[in-house]
């Protein structure tokens, strides 16, 4: 008698097993995404000549390890096989679809459906997924990552459920949904979420004050690289690696004639999809901006010329004159070696020990094996140390942006290695483009290093470590253009945005912000048109106060800004704005400007449907036709002073003549009909209506 167990596989396993065999193989040996000489079965891919955020020269990397035990930490184990071979598959075969340039929140749904997997199934394998497998791992990436992180990691998530099942690589055909909330949006301003948020994004008044000063100061090579580019992030709405690749050629100047000044402009090349552009500096800040980028291209003087020698000796080591001797040695001492690669010598002065060392570490090995009889003779190759130094020119030398043709020896902010910290040496012929990570350790606290705020004695108000993030500078400038009254298209011009819709995300004005221009517009016919503009102006008491009492509150709506005041009383009007007195529009915004012409639009057509129902006698159309009319007749004037060039953009227009709505008249007018009814004495059709009372209403 046969014991032997024989367990019974359903044909969809199967078939998932085979597909999921067929798609491994396919990544594995048809797929050359991430290089051709991809060792696929490697438990971590070197990506960093293809995936690689701008301006970063740190290596980028693809690990298929678990999760480690903490933050920061590398002691994970593998994937477990035969899921970790789907997750190579996937990575592979997704960055062949469409290249991407993050791959952390794929890995953390990739780590998190192993993980939920492993703990119900022996054999960890993407064809056992199911709805419980993906709702745990997006439990893990809740408890394991912020909000924000944790949900754009389960829309990988989501991803990685709907390929399974698209390409029948599970054997349950799942229809999961990501249950994480989406990163909170503040439409709402106002609130303390609002104002934390508010104040996470945008850098502090002591902050700014204080790289201000630095600014001035500061002395050391580091510190002085440093404040100008931040100089340059607070001229104009930009972000770090923009900053970081600008050409010595960036500056710009212009007589305007119209008022009468001298202009000032940065080149800028934005990293996102908007257009090569001049980003004008505003007055206040042009000198500022002018000597930043005087300083950062006499920093970048010796670096651009040890540059513009490897472009013409691509395969020769840069000497300086004094060391032009060496170049037809054969061999070279240790204290040659030194003085070949540093600019400045060593701290203790022995040139030979660092010579000795540098070589170490770099793996060149001694030629000639050490005498301690002749310890300065020559004993390495001078072509092994020619090679090494080579090797370290930046990667697509010279070409520093491909995208945009951009030259190592045309870049500002170049520098020779380590020459803006000078603890470690500075290199005579390597040079490098500072990255954004530098950039920010020079302005984040860190238990590791002093940053610059630390260096020159600067704290927060409180006491607390000062910091500031290089992206606070393009928040803060977009939110001081909001308040400065900029229209939405210059302020995506001048952020260097491809989309409009864009500058929502950086706009972080309070309620308080939106009331205190409402207030400051109020009887200023420059600023505003309308009933506002005609208020009179002379009253007994100060402009300010009056305001106050005017404009008590505000709040955004689709077609401009409500100024009623919720708290005594509700809406009369709801989604009637336009035929409400206490609704302002803003002359310049131009979403709203075209919502405004999207609704005369509509309300041409409903206009003309009611004119047709009347011509049939409808009942009831005579009032649609009325209040049709109203209302295209204000979105008419509304549209002519949009396109009227005598009103100044930002201005604030406001319907007059509007009656508003009274529940008093309302009520007085049932009374009359009511009594008018009962003096003529009841109808036919009046027989079976109930009757409303007073009390009703």
């Amino acid at each position: 008698m046969d014991d032997r167990v024989i367990l019974f596989k359903p044909r969809a396993e199967q078939a998932a097993e085979d597909n999921l065999r067929d798609f491994i193989a396919l990544a594995r040996d048809s797929l050359t995404a991430f290089g051709s000489g991809l060792v696929f079965d490697a438990n971590s891919w070197d990506v960093t000549n293809f995936v690689r955020l701008k301006r970063r020269n740190s290596c980028s990397s693809i690990r298929f390890y678990r999760f480690p035990s903490g933050r920061g930490q590398r002691d994970s184990c593998c994937l477990p096989q035969p899921y970790k071979d789907f997750a190579k598959a996937y990575c592979r075969y997704d960055y062949a679809l469409c290249a991407y340039t993050t791959v952390s929140s794929r890995l953390a749904a990739l780590r998190s459906l192993a993980v939920a997997l492993e703990e119900t199934e022996n054999c960890v394998t993407p064809i056992k997924a199911g709805l419980g497998h993906f709702n745990r791992a997006c439990a893990i990436l809740n408890e394991r990552y912020q909000t924000s992180a944790a949900y754009f990691a389960g829309v990988e998530l989501k991803r990685i459920s709907q390929f399974l099942v698209e390409h029948q690589l599970c054997t349950v055909p799942i229809q999961w949904q990501n249950p994480l909330r989406a990163p909170t949006s503040f439409e709402r301003r106002v609130g303390p979420e609002f104002d934390a948020s508010r104040q996470a994004r945008l850098p502090s008044s002591a902050s700014l004050e204080a790289i201000a000063e630095i600014f001035g100061a500061a002395e050391k090579l580091g510190d002085v690289f440093t404040s100008c580019v931040c100089a340059l992030l607070a001229s104009a709405p930009s972000r770090i690696n923009e900053a970081l690749s600008i050409s010595i050629q960036c500056e710009v100047e212009e007589f305007d004639a119209k008022t009468n000044q001298q202009l000032y402009g940065l080149r800028w090349r934005p990293s996102k999809g908007g257009k090569a552009q001049v980003k004008w500096v505003v007055q206040s800040m042009a000198s500022v901006a002018r000597e930043a980028v005087s300083k950062l291209r006499s920093i970048s003087i010796p670096a651009r010329y040890v540059a513009r020698w490897y472009e013409a000796h691509p395969d020769a080591i840069y000497l300086p004159a004094e060391l032009e001797a060496l170049r037809g040695r054969t061999l070279i001492s240790s204290e040659q070696v030194s003085a070949i690669v540093f600019l400045t010598p060593p701290p203790n002065g022995n040139q030979a020990a660092r010579g000795t060392e540098w070589c170490r570490k770099q793996g060149i090995v001694e030629h000639i094996p050490y005498d301690p009889q002749k310890k300065h003779a020559p004993r390495f190759l001078f072509a092994d140390i020619e090679r090494a130094i080579i090797s370290m020119l930046p990667v697509n030398f010279p070409l520093a942006d491909q995208k945009n043709n951009l030259k190592y020896s045309e870049a500002l902010c170049l520098t020779r290695l380590n020459e803006l910290t000078e603890a470690w040496g500075t290199y005579r012929g390597v040079i490098v483009l500072p990255d954004t990570g530098y950039i920010q350790k020079q302005l984040s606290s860190s238990r590791m290093a002093l940053n610059i705020f630390d260096r020159f004695g600067y704290r927060e108000l409180d006491g607390s470590p000062m910091k500031i993030t290089t992206h606070q500078f393009r928040h803060y400038l977009n939110t001081v253009a909001q308040m400065g009254g900029l229209s939405q298209l210059d302020i995506a011009k001048w952020s260097g945005r491809a989309k409009v819709g864009q500058n929502r995300c950086y706009d972080h004005q309070s309620d308080r912000d939106v009331l205190a221009l409402a207030r400051s517009a109020l009887g200023d016919p420059e600023k505003s048109a309308g009933h506002v503009a005609s208020i009179p102006p002379s009253s007994l008491i100060a402009r300010d106060q009056f305001a106050a009492l005017k404009i008590v509150t505000a709040h955004t709506t689709d077609l401009g800004y409500c100024l009623h005041d919720f708290s005594m009383l509700p809406c009369q009007l709801y989604r009637d704005c336009l035929n409400c007195d206490e609704h302002v529009c803003i002359k310049g915004d131009v979403v709203r400007e075209q919502a405004i012409r999207q609704h005369r639009q509509e309300t041409q057509v409903l206009l003309a449907k009611a004119l047709e129902a009347l011509g049939e006698e409808a009942f009831g159309a005579n009032r649609w036709v009325e209040h049709q009319t109203l209302t295209l007749k204000r979105l008419n004037d509304l549209c002519a002073i949009f396109e009227d060039s005598s009103v100044a953009a930002n201005a604030i227009i406001q319907p007059r003549g509007v009656v508003p709505a009274s529940r008093l008249e309302q009520l007085l007018a049932h009374h009359q009909i009511v009594n008018a009814r009962e003096l003529q004495g009841p109808t036919i059709e009046d027989q079976n209506v109930p009757r409303i009372e007073s009390k009703d209403l």
